[in-house]
Formats: C-alpha cells, sequence, structure tokens
C-alpha cells in the first residue's frame, strides 16, 4: 500500500463521520440524491481517478443511488449534480 492511499485512509476515518452528520436530518443519515435513509458513503471524484476522502468529496448515498451512479443510465449528469452540490457546500 503506498503512502498516499495509507494517508487517505486515515483521512476516511475521520471525515466519513463528519460526512453522515452532514447529510443527516434528525440524526439519520440521508441520500442527498432521493433521501431514502443512506447505507454508503461515495466518493464523489473516484480515489483511483485522483478523488481524496476530504470532506468536499464525500457524499451519503443509499445503495439504490449508489448502485445507479456506478453503472446506471443517469450516471453522469448525477455526477454532475454532486460535484455542484460538494462544490456549493464549501
Amino acid at each position: 500500500m503506498n503512502k498516499r492511499k495509507r494517508l487517505d485512509d486515515k483521512l476516511y476515518k475521520i471525515t466519513r463521520p463528519q460526512a453522515i452528520e452532514r447529510d443527516s436530518i434528525d440524526g439519520y443519515p440521508c441520500c442527498v440524491i432521493c433521501g431514502a435513509p443512506a447505507t454508503e458513503v461515495h466518493h464523489i471524484l473516484p480515489r483511483g481517478r485522483g478523488g481524496t476522502s476530504e470532506l468536499n468529496n464525500l457524499a451519503c448515498l443509499c445503495r439504490y443511488c449508489h448502485e445507479n451512479l456506478a453503472h446506471g443510465v443517469f450516471a453522469k449528469e448525477t455526477q454532475r449534480k454532486l460535484e455542484e452540490r460538494n462544490r456549493d457546500l464549501c
């Protein structure tokens, strides 16, 4: 494992709970796309493409939206909306 990945893994342990708190309503994490209960934290720009685990690159998603984002028909449009949303949060 390279140094960058180790550092990013440590950062993720800190920022993942922060993303969950940020994307929660009444203490329950919600999918930022559809509002359903969120079960996963998504890297908006994937780590494999140079993304990091900084808070502005994370979004809570339900399993359905996460799968759809990765493989669905509207993946590019949804990805663009997530990038805009997190850019506005910073």
